[in-house]
C-alpha cells in the first residue's frame, strides 16, 4: 500500500507540472503544427480516454472507503480520525464530479475548435456553404 501512496505523490506532481502546459494561452503560442501534433497524439493515443478511466478507478476506490468505514463496527475506532477522512474523502469526491463540468474556457475551447473545423471544411469544400451542424 506505501508503495500506491508513493505513486499517488508522484502522480501529483507530475499532474501539477502538467497543468501550466495545459493553460490555452501556452497551447495558443505554439505554432499551428506543433498545435495538430499535440492534439493528434492526445486523441489518436486515446491518453484522454485512459486519463479518466484511472480518475474514475480513483472515485470508485474512494466510494469504497466510505462503504467500508460505515460498515466498520470496530469498537476501538478514533471516530474523530475517521471523520476528518471521510471529511476528506467526500471533499475530493466532490471535486472530481465538479470537474467533469466544463468550464467556460473549455467551452469557449470547443467552440473555436469547431468554427476552425467549419472554415476548414469549408475551404475545402471550394466556398460551399453547408457547414457542419448546418444544412442550406
Amino acid at each position: 500500500m506505501r508503495d500506491l501512496s508513493n505513486q499517488i505523490d508522484r502522480l501529483t506532481g507530475e499532474l501539477r507540472a502538467l497543468r501550466l502546459q495545459l493553460h490555452w494561452s501556452n497551447f495558443r503560442g505554439s505554432s499551428h503544427k506543433d498545435q495538430d501534433d499535440i492534439l493528434n497524439s492526445l486523441l489518436n493515443a486515446g491518453l484522454v480516454e485512459h486519463l479518466r478511466t484511472v480518475v474514475d478507478q480513483f472515485s470508485h476506490f474512494l466510494w469504497c472507503y466510505i462503504d467500508s468505514a460505515a460498515a466498520n463496527a470496530d469498537p476501538n475506532i478514533d471516530f474523530a480520525t475517521q471523520s476528518k477522512r471521510l471529511d476528506q474523502v467526500t471533499e475530493m469526491l466532490r471535486l472530481l464530479r465538479n470537474s467533469s463540468c466544463p468550464s467556460n474556457e473549455q467551452l469557449e475551447f470547443v467552440a473555436r475548435v469547431t468554427r476552425t473545423v467549419d472554415r476548414r471544411l469549408q475551404d475545402l469544400q471550394g466556398g460551399d456553404d453547408t457547414r457542419l451542424g448546418q444544412t442550406a
